[in-house]
């Protein structure tokens, strides 16, 4: 916690040098009032993220401390460009083009990490297996939709129409289906929407951490009122010839491990197994798994976590083939306790599992 209170501290520093060099007060009256606002400003929308910590209120918080972290992005922007100028032309910009350049800098950033966050991307996967099948699969899977205050109805009627559009068979949804609770959801009748998201051989899900916060049986009942079949360390025989596997998140303490999961099916059909996170593939790979989908990570969702993500996570977003089991991390439809994605994108993935020739 004390880590984490210095950290706002610079922060608050870095902002006020930040702002004061784009105002450029002169006035001492100025100076002072220009370093107590932003740091009054800043420690209130702290305490008051503190009083719900990790919660809504602190989500608050971390907007605005995230906005202020675009204002750093930004000036290493506009020095790199006015380096580039008085390189090429022997002559500096005027200092109010490079305020201004700054300001349009910043709302550019800003605002591709909004539209990134709420425009969805659909990517196509086709996956073959040596075992029989009599036909193609084709699967529709989604993740952390963490519907809340930031995420609603307007979002899932898109994702509703983005699948619909591709004529899935499956649905499948990877976890954090909810952001820890089922307050906005029933405030907002998030229902009436949730369960238009259908597909001819159903729609299936797995919750994750944050459906694990105090409210994990309102949520599967939730879900499950939508018409989606919450798999709880379960499995499902899809027409007949494909296995889903479904697990529950690591704070399940009670969970399965893969390999008692697979006593419940028929390894010599395909197998597809569904569950939050990736952290697994350890355990996962050496099993008769074909198709192993999975979310959690947002792909770091904002730069640089995007590239420190990968030096940590053995897959931190995308697709990758290890000992015959194809795994596909999605960076995820929704983007948790703050509205930005900077270096990734919302997405859908559309996968095609199939016989191989």
């Amino acid at each position: 916690m004390w880590f984490f209170i210095v950290f706002t501290q610079i922060l608050v520093i870095m902002t006020s040098v930040i702002v004061w060099w784009f105002i450029q007060p002169s006035r001492t009256f100025s100076k002072v009032a220009l370093i107590l606002a932003i740091f009054v400003i800043n420690n209130v929308a702290l305490v008051y993220g503190l009083t719900e910590y990790w919660y809504e209120r602190f989500h608050v918080y971390l907007v605005i401390s995230i906005l202020q972290g675009f204002m750093l992005y930004a000036v290493f922007i506009v020095a790199i460009g006015w380096l580039i100028y008085r390189k090429l032309f022997q002559r500096a910009l005027p200092p109010k083009l490079v305020r201004s350049f700054a300001v349009v800098v910043y709302m550019g950033i800003v605002g591709l990490a909004v539209f990134n966050a709420y425009s969805p991307v659909v990517h196509n996967l086709t996956v073959t297996t040596d075992k029989p099948m009599p036909q193609p699969l084709k699967i529709a899977l989604v993740s952390d939709t963490h519907l809340g205050r930031w995420f609603g109805n307007r979002q899932i009627q898109k994702m509703v129409t983005l699948i619909d559009a591709q004529h899935p068979d499956v649905v499948v949804i990877a976890g954090d289906i909810m952001n820890d609770t089922t307050i906005a959801y029933d405030n907002t009748n998030m229902h009436e929407q949730l369960s238009k998201l259908k597909a001819p051989l159903g729609v299936y899900a797995t919750l994750g951490n944050h459906d694990y916060q105090g409210y994990d049986e309102q949520i599967a009942r939730a879900i499950e009122k939508a018409g989606i079949k919450a798999l709880d360390s379960e499995s499902v025989l899809l027409d007949g010839s494909v296995w889903l596997v479904g697990r529950s998140d690591d704070v399940d303490l009670t969970r399965l491990t893969a390999e008692e999961l697979l006593t419940q099916v028929d390894t010599d059909k395909p197998v597809i197994f569904l569950e939050h996170r990736p952290d697994n593939i350890k355990e996962i790979s050496p099993l008769p798994i074909d198709l192993h989908l999975s979310g959690h990570t947002h792909g770091g969702q904002i730069f640089p976590l995007t590239t420190l993500m990968k030096w940590f996570k053995p897959l931190a977003h995308g697709t990758k083939n290890i000992e015959d089991t194809q795994f596909l991390v999605t960076s995820g439809y929704g983007f948790g306790p703050v509205p930005f994605r900077l270096g990734t994108r919302s997405e859908v993935w559309i996968i095609t599992l199939q016989q191989a020739d």
